[in-house]
């Protein structure tokens, strides 16, 4: 499922596992293990919707950049910093050419910052 997740939506949750987890020995919890090294996690672990990273794991797919102190996104089951989505798959304002967000004009399918759609007669 495709979506955003930052601070003004959806959010990663930090879970502690108190006990290490050995697959080889039969507990009462499942034994966790990380989305991206497979390995067993124990000590902090961060939850994305069902998946579970270690907190060094959880990172851009392009770029690396640690995604668990910041917003990110995901894009075809991939994780991405807000930079990197802005540069794959962001919208630029016809206007100034910068990435839109939020708030936009769009007339004649181009897409605009509010401040920038002005009458290029009178501006």
């Amino acid at each position: 499922m495709d979506g955003c997740f930052c601070s003004q939506g959806s959010f990663a949750v930090f879970l502690s596992v108190a006990h290490p987890q050995d697959p080889h020995h039969p507990s009462e919890k499942p034994v966790i293990h990380c989305h991206k090294c497979g390995e067993p996690c124990k000590g902090e672990v961060l939850r994305v919707q069902t998946k579970h990273f270690h907190i060094k794991c959880f990172t851009c797919k392009v770029c690396g950049c640690d995604l668990a102190q910041g917003g990110f996104f995901i894009k075809n089951g991939e994780y991405l910093c807000t930079l990197d989505y802005q540069r794959m798959y962001g919208t630029r304002c016809h206007g100034c050419g910068e990435f839109v967000e939020g708030e936009v004009v769009t007339a004649l399918g181009k897409t605009y910052h509010p401040n920038c759609f002005a009458c290029t007669i009178c501006k």
